[in-house]
């Protein structure tokens, strides 16, 4: 009677999730050679064909194996591996089966087929086996495997594609469908370094403490989670502070609109594997399928709206924090770096993201004046993605430049007032108010053109320290679906992000009143004006409107508007100011023919400028100071660009 055989040992073998990887790895090379010595018909015949299985076998040589049958070989050789890796704690793959509810005999299906990854000669092998198929077929896959029943096979193959371990051909009937491992995913079971532009791990280590983020609510949130805010809210750093508070990595995927659930699933493979908390990265581009693909990450990155998300994900709203939070992050970057008192001045007005608020101090630190830095880099900031879909307005003014009615007048300092004070304004009144006000600020400066509507929003924004993006509605609007809307959604959230005032010329473009559907066009049309009056409602920022249609707008704007500023056709009186203030000091025109001027020519402020800057251009090549003939002669020329009489020809005067 012959003695029992000795059961195959890796004693040898050092520990490690690299030597865990190769034992699977030879594992499948075992898999492999059933099949394959079954066509060839004899161990000669099919080394003499594919002689690289040799290289193999010289390398799983064990003397356990010998005269083993070769299914009994595979099988002996992942009792062997799971008895090695037992005596382990902390195997990626091991990690990954307990997560995935997947067996030895699954992850070895995966090896099988992914093994063409680091050695195409098995893909020879497969087209030599399959009659052409250079990969793995599914129904060759179940028919040939050492151990199990097709059935099983079949069962663990459709888990592994659920999981996004595996990816399918799905061409002809199931049977035919080839099967690979994606190379992100095949990396990672390899214990190599993963290389994918889409993909960034960030180590456990680098995190920042979650208690010194002072996110309410967000350490006990239940995941997965999403996290919405503004550009510069710190949504990456948070999220790398809860997966570290969870004793993990941070593997990061950023999210296209394409991004499907078997992406996302191949990714949570690989942070499964790396220990690493899964984070979608969806901060610049919603993917079409966010409600699918939420749900597979532990943490989302979002805007603050846009995308709708299942009930299981929890979701955490990333506000900036208040004037007294940022005084007090002021005060603490100055005391740092041994300054005297911090300019706290400067914190109340500016609502900015913590991150953003942060990344301008510490710049500021770095010069000679920080106060005098800090105040320059408030007033100029801007952002890439506002800068081109919108016009900056330059940044300085003051109301001195300005010739407005007197009640208009007013009401523009009433309007910086209210600024000033948007964030502290539902201290004053009582709760009720206070429920439904935000630090938003809507107006609407209504008028014919050339009244000094966009003038005024300049000279407003300048006054308050802040950056001013001019956008034109009549030239957003696009005639592709959904393009409108999307270019709106980043204006909006860019304006917020950086605290600037945002102005929308020609406002009726799109906040005209709804009509009834007759058609595609009113349909999108009526989309359109819906989804304007949403980011309209939404936007906590300064929002400056501009119109000459005020009638032609939607009430339910009006409705949301705060502050309505009438800008007039000017009277003879304000135009004699708008005179007196575009002509230069040294002009040589009396002031009884400039009162004239300003009686006869009912000019709006915009046209008056065109008239200064032609006279100027008369009076440089003359080389002397504007007189009144120079200044007629531009009245005249700016009367002859709208084919209208000169009134100042019609009286007779010269």
């Amino acid at each position: 009677m012959n003695a029992p055989r000795a059961p195959i040992a890796f004693a040898d073998v050092p520990p490690g999730a690299n030597n865990h990887a190769r034992l699977f790895f030879f594992g499948a090379v075992l898999a492999w050679l059933a099949p394959a010595l079954r066509k060839a018909g004899s161990p000669d015949a099919l080394f003499a064909h594919h002689p690289f299985l040799q290289d193999y076998l010289d390398q799983i040589d064990r003397p356990e194996l010998e005269g083993l049958a070769l299914e009994t070989c595979w099988h002996a050789w992942h009792e062997a591996t799971d008895a090695w890796a037992g005596a382990q704690t902390g195997l990626p793959i091991r990690r990954l089966q307990t997560a995935l509810m997947l067996d030895d005999a699954a992850i070895g299906l995966v090896f099988q087929i992914g093994l063409i990854e680091d050695d195409p000669r098995f893909a020879a092998l497969a087209a030599d086996l399959q009659d052409g198929a250079a990969r793995p077929a599914w129904g060759w896959l179940a028919a040939c495997h050492p151990t199990l029943e097709p059935d099983a096979v079949r069962e663990r193959l459709q888990a592994l594609l659920n999981a996004g371990l595996l990816h399918a051909e799905q061409q002809g009937p199931r049977a035919a469908w080839t099967l690979s491992v994606p190379l992100a995913v095949w990396d990672a079971l390899c214990a190599r370094r993963v290389e994918d532009t889409t993909l960034r791990l960030r180590p456990r280590e680098a995190a920042q403490p979650l208690a010194a983020l002072c996110v309410p609510d967000a350490a006990s949130a239940p995941w997965p989670l999403a996290l919405r805010g503004l550009p510069g809210s710190g949504r990456m750093t948070l999220a790398a502070a809860l997966a570290a508070q969870s004793g993990r990595a941070c593997l990061s995927m950023r999210a296209t609109a394409a991004t499907t659930t078997s992406e996302l699933a191949s990714a949570r493979c690989i942070a499964l594997l790396s220990d690493a908390a899964l984070i979608l990265d969806a901060r610049r581009q919603l993917p079409e399928s966010l409600a699918l693909v939420a749900p597979l990450a532990d943490i989302c990155l979002l805007p603050l709206a846009g995308g709708e998300l299942p009930p299981q994900v929890t979701v955490i709203r990333i506000t900036p924090p208040g004037p007294q939070a940022r005084a007090a992050m002021l005060q603490r970057a100055w005391r740092a770096a041994g300054h005297g008192d911090s300019p706290d001045a400067l914190a109340a007005p500016h609502r900015l993201p913590a991150g953003i608020w942060q990344r301008l101090i510490t710049r500021a630190l770095t010069q000679a004046e920080p106060t005098r830095a800090l105040a320059a880099m408030l007033a100029g900031r801007s952002d890439a993605t506002l800068a081109a879909l919108a016009e900056a307005l330059p940044g300085s003014g003051d109301w001195a430049e300005l010739a407005l009615p007197p009640r208009a007048a007013d009401e523009m300092r009433w309007l910086e007032l209210r600024c000033r004070q948007r964030e502290r304004l539902a201290e004053g009144v009582g709760h009720a108010l206070a429920a439904g006000l935000t630090a938003g600020v809507r107006a609407l400066f209504k008028g014919p053109s050339g009244t000094g509507k966009t003038a005024a929003a300049r000279i407003l924004a300048a006054q308050l320290g802040k950056p001013a993006f001019r956008v034109d509605l009549a030239r957003t609007v696009s005639k592709y679906i959904g393009e409108t809307e999307a270019n709106l959604a980043r204006i909006f959230e860019a304006a917020e992000a950086i605290d600037a005032v945002l102005l929308l010329d020609e406002g009726d473009a799109l906040m005209a009143g709804r009509t009834g559907v007759s058609n595609a066009n009113d349909r999108y049309a009526n989309l359109e004006t819906n989804f304007l009056l949403q980011a309209v409602e939404r936007f906590h920022g300064i929002l400056l409107v501009t119109t000459n249609s005020a009638e032609r707008i939607d009430s339910a704007f009006l409705r949301r508007i705060d502050v309505t500023i009438d800008f007039p056709a000017p009277d003879a009186a304000v135009r004699e100011r708008i005179l007196a203030i575009h002509l230069p000091r040294d002009h040589a025109v009396p002031q009884a023919v400039l009162s004239r001027f300003a009686a006869r020519c009912a000019f709006a402020g915009g046209q008056w400028r065109n008239v200064v800057l032609h006279a100027a251009l008369l009076a440089l090549e003359a080389g002397s100071p504007i007189d009144a003939a120079a200044l007629e002669a531009a009245i005249r020329r700016e009367y002859r660009k709208s084919g209208q009489v000169c009134p100042l020809r019609e009286e007779g005067e010269t």
